[in-house]
């Protein structure tokens, strides 16, 4: 169905950008998404607008852009979106260890922040701004979160690190404000706001809380303050562990034991029926061919009714087991194969999943001949498998998108790297009231994953409200190459999916 969709966008997005101005469209961002949406309005008020040979030529092409027949999701409202984007997110929580929270408030690894009071009674967690500034927290503690760049300590130690590009960064306390200059520093607040500042790289400025900034003082590394409640600072030795050191403390290893699905197709090599496709954890069946009330669209379906497996065919650099031992060779032709979850992706509540999996192609076709080849991994609902979809994947072009069951469509300039093997991690962040997340990346065999999950995606969705209940996945592979696929999983968190070096600098 996405093939079909790709081509109606597209069609629908030239005759479009013909009646309406899209130049403001950043497609470096979001190539069609904030096209298709905003066009949507700007075409209702056209038809109001213009004559009756306009009305037909807009609804024509609105009919082309969402009527597929089915009773689609229709895209969050503009009131909606807008009100959503007033408590954007300003912070990730990128790792917890031995975390206690109040009764009230229950974090997780991967969590998106918005502003407002977090306490911690004890352990250590770490998070990441908008602005790229990294923070620990170690509790007991509690802090409020103001914007990218910008904290207020109440009490508690925490360190920042501000890499280039992310100094400015403010801390505030009941007796000073200090401000990154490019570093990395600790500042422990007591909770009769006693304050010590120790840099452990860069500098700082710091000054009394009203002062006026020509009171401002600067200090530099390997120096450390102290400053009282009534804010006068005296010189204490700088005595502060850093940025790294405290996650080395937490130490950081991957979390499998949380997977809720893993598909290793770990077989023995040769030709395996569908109905054995059967080993994994978190699957309510093995693997098979699409129904046929789901091959309406698109129709050509070239499926084998059994999977050829192989060994040792990919070139693996991170550390995991897959694509070594068994793995999924998909022939040309279009291709799909489907495989019910034993728990579904509820998206119409607060939750955090991530997927991964490794792809290999065998060959990259030129000129016309790459023209039908795509690749794409869906999260669909058996019960209505048409309209509540989630899909990661590439067209023609080798670029990463995502695709939602609202015909909005996310794509990255970015080109993948031709015939070698490639990590695909995607994240979803779902809201019971409020603007969903999705993110996606894929990685080459020359990038390293770290322990935390990037600063940076290839593709993120903006303005976006699903509220489906995914049970099953669709792998669907068209085109005239055949490709490797291993080492599919779906967890809670960027450890669980994710195969990182357990080495933190």
């Amino acid at each position: 169905m996405e093939s079909i969709a790709e081509a109606e966008a597209s069609t629908a997005e030239s005759i479009l950008n013909r009646a309406f101005d899209t130049s403001s469209v950043d497609d470096r961002t979001v190539s069609k998404n904030e096209a298709v949406v905003d066009t949507r309005f700007r075409t209702l008020i056209g038809w109001v607008a213009t004559s009756a040979v306009a009305i037909l030529v807009i609804a024509g092409v609105w009919g082309l852009v969402t009527d597929r027949g089915r009773g689609r999701i229709d895209p969050m409202p503009i009131a909606d979106r807008v009100a959503a984007k007033t408590i954007a997110p300003i912070a990730t929580l990128l790792l917890e260890e031995n975390c206690v929270w109040p009764d009230d408030r229950d974090f997780g690894e991967g969590d998106r922040l918005q502003p407002g009071s977090i306490e911690l009674k004890s352990g250590a967690a770490v998070l990441r701004f908008e602005g790229g500034a990294e923070l620990v927290m170690v509790g007991p503690a509690q802090i409020d979160l103001k914007s990218a760049a910008r904290i207020v300590v109440h009490y508690g130690d925490v360190v920042v690190r501000a890499d280039d590009g992310a100094e400015g960064f403010a801390v505030v306390t009941p007796t000073s404000e200090v401000i990154d200059l490019g570093t990395e520093f600790a500042v422990k607040v007591k909770r009769d706001g006693k304050t010590e500042v120790h840099v452990l790289d860069g500098e700082v400025s710091y000054r009394k809380i009203d002062a006026p900034e020509e009171l401002v003082k600067i200090l530099h590394a390997g120096e450390g303050i102290s400053i009282d409640e009534k804010g006068q600072p005296v010189s204490v030795p700088m005595s502060s562990p850093r940025f790294r050191d405290y996650v080395r403390r937490i130490n950081p290893r991957s979390r499998a034991d949380l997977l809720t699905a893993y598909e290793g197709f770990n077989y023995s090599p040769g030709v395996l029926a569908l109905d054995q496709s059967a080993v994994g954890i978190g699957w309510a069946g093995p693997w098979r061919k699409r129904l046929p009330s789901e091959r309406t669209l698109p129709s050509e379906d070239s499926s084998p009714g059994h999977f050829e497996i192989v060994h040792g065919q990919m070139n693996v650099t991170w550390p995991v087991p897959g694509g070594r031992m068994g793995m999924l060779k998909v022939p040309a032709g279009n291709v799909y194969y489907v495989r019910p979850l034993e728990h579904s992706i509820n998206l119409d509540r607060d939750g955090v999943t991530y997927f991964s999996l490794m792809v290999r192609e065998t060959s990259r076709p030129e000129g016309r001949k790459r023209a039908s080849e795509r690749l794409r991994l869906t999260f669909r609902e058996l019960d209505d498998y048409y309209t509540q979809y989630l899909s990661f994947g590439h067209g023609t072009g080798y670029q990463p998108y995502v695709r939602t069951g609202a015909d909005l469509l996310f794509a990255s300039p970015m080109v993948l790297p031709p015939e070698q093997t490639t990590l695909w991690i995607g994240k979803v962040v779902s809201r019971a009231d409020g603007e969903d997340e999705i993110f996606f990346r894929v990685y080459g065999e020359s990038d390293a994953l770290g322990y935390a999950e990037p600063a940076t995606w290839h593709v993120a969705s903006r303005g976006i409200r699903l509220s489906s209940h995914f049970d099953c996945v669709l792998l669907s592979s068209e085109g005239m190459t055949e490709r490797l696929i291993d080492e599919l999983r779906i967890g809670p968190t960027w450890r669980s999916v994710a195969p990182i070096t357990e080495t933190v600098e």
